[in-house]
């Protein structure tokens, strides 16, 4: 459900802007506040990094999720009665920045909640799980914004932070991270609720989770110092590059203003039946990639994906490079049959995005990075996305005016281009494989291959903080 929240934040500008020309009560809205509103909320989520790898370091991952709840709901609120402030623009502001940062710190939390909670083998449907829900936000607010006014969009959306709040009240914490508060009794029970195992086998798990841990914290803490390995340089320079190509393919701008983009090609569909269609196609594409990303492996899906995304965007270049309008008019075309083509295209595009870079971007996060450094990396590396995010939506309008709208997509389009020889090159394959094993593939010098033999414990090992907790089959919960 927090994925579902962050979904409505992005989505919510491309049916509340043309809302918000309409409404009387917030009067004339400039061209700059429309970008500001469509992007601000990015500028949120980049404050979100810090606070929230900090809150779930130090109050763990469920606890940081469960305290989003009041400020996320009263984002929504400020936007809802924004008309009865004596600055409704800038009340709008502060309500994006709110929910933006609620949604941002969904980001933070959760691939890292699900790689230390999922097993190995649906880890990766379960991080396109995250994707999944996020689509459905972003059609729930399609939906709703095509038949109602951005203040019932607000209230709509006030209402999933609540459901979220409500279904976490069921789930345990991180079994990592009460092993790494030495918690060991919830830490047993959360693996039995998350996993189902039981006697040999859950004290197989507990003794591998306490190794890891005791090796993570047996490792230097000092940030700068980590990071100057090469061993961990390395997959954070490959999270900071895949976000990058994620970022600058330009998905935010085109969810963020979708309906104001179909508007824009003369098209004789209607804008906000346009935007629900390519709403409800994201669902559809997410919807696969929940079972297939754990099958085709990561750099297969990243590269498909960008390719795609890439063509996509070459072909938005070129309908607006060779679209004729009408006398006197920008928006109504001359040959009306091209107007089904931005549409196709974007369709493409967000199917080519819903199953690859979309739900691996962050899932990759949350397997690549250390866990004794996860915390801080998740942090900056977002920071990082959240920062081009709200460079790429709030200058994306200023590009099509002064560089045109064909090269601005175009440029986009080279930049997805790039991002497959990337993923070729430098991203190893990591479908498959344990935390651990990932971390060998940046330590030892061979690459990572399918045939990797599983990381086994050593046989004379004993985990210290594990003699009192020894399970057996008659242990009763």
């Amino acid at each position: 459900m927090g994925a579902f929240a962050l979904g409505a934040v992005l989505a919510w500008s491309a049916t509340a802007l043309p809302s918000l020309r309409e409404s009387k009560g917030i009067g004339a809205i400039s061209k700059s506040a429309e970008s500001w509103i469509g992007s601000i909320a990015t500028l949120g989520a980049v404050a979100a990094c810090p606070a929230a790898g900090y809150s779930m370091v130090r109050y763990g991952r469920r606890l940081s999720i469960l305290m989003l709840t009041a400020p996320f709901v009263l984002g929504w609120l400020l936007i809802a009665f924004a008309e009865k402030s004596p600055y409704p623009i800038e009340t709008i502001y502060f309500g994006r920045i709110l929910t933006g940062f609620c949604g941002g710190a969904f980001t933070i939390i959760s691939p890292v909640f699900i790689a230390e909670s999922a097993h190995v083998k649906i880890r990766g449907g379960l991080a396109a799980g995250f994707d999944l829900m996020l689509s459905i936000g972003m059609l729930y607010i399609y939906i709703i914004g095509a038949y109602y006014d951005y203040k019932i969009q607000a209230l709509a959306c006030a209402v999933v932070p609540i459901l979220c709040h409500v279904m976490m009240l069921i789930v345990p914490e991180s079994p990592r991270f009460l092993v790494e508060r030495g918690r060991m009794d919830e830490a047993i029970k959360a693996i039995m609720w998350f996993f189902g195992l039981e006697g040999q086998e859950l004290n197989d798990e507990m003794e591998n989770l306490t190794r890891s841990v005791i090796e993570s914290q047996a490792k230097p803490i000092n940030f700068r110092k980590v990071v100057m390995k090469l061993s961990v340089l390395k997959p954070i320079l490959i999270c900071v590059a895949v976000l990058f190509f994620y970022t600058m393919s330009a998905v935010d701008a085109i969810i963020f203003y979708a309906v104001d983009i179909f508007e824009s090609t003369g098209s004789n569909l209607d804008p906000k039946d346009s935007t629900m269609i390519l709403g409800a196609v994201q669902v559809i594409a997410t919807i696969p990639a929940a079972f297939i990303v754990d099958k085709c492996g990561r750099r297969l899906l990243l590269m498909i994906s960008e390719l795609f995304m890439c063509l996509s965007l070459v072909a938005m270049g070129l309908f607006f490079y060779v679209a004729e309008y009408e006398e006197g008019s920008k928006n109504k075309l001359i040959h009306p049959e091209l107007g089904t083509l931005p549409l196709v295209a974007l369709n493409v595009f967000i199917i080519a995005y819903s199953v690859g870079i979309g739900p691996l971007a962050l899932m990759m996060m949350g397997e690549l990075v250390p866990s004794h450094i996860k915390g801080m990396t998740s942090c900056v590396v977002l920071m990082i996305r959240w920062f081009l995010g709200f460079a790429v939506t709030n200058l994306f309008e200023t590009l099509e005016h002064d560089l045109g709208v064909d090269c601005t997509y175009w440029i986009f389009g080279a930049i997805c281009a790039i991002g497959v020889l990337f993923v070729y090159f430098c991203v190893p394959e990591t479908k498959g494989k344990t935390l651990d094993e990932i971390q060998i593939f940046f330590i030892s010098k061979d690459k990572l291959r399918p045939s990797l033999t599983p990381l086994r414990l050593s046989r004379t090992y004993s985990a210290p903080s594990l003699k009192d907790f020894q399970i057996t089959n008659n242990l009763k919960i």
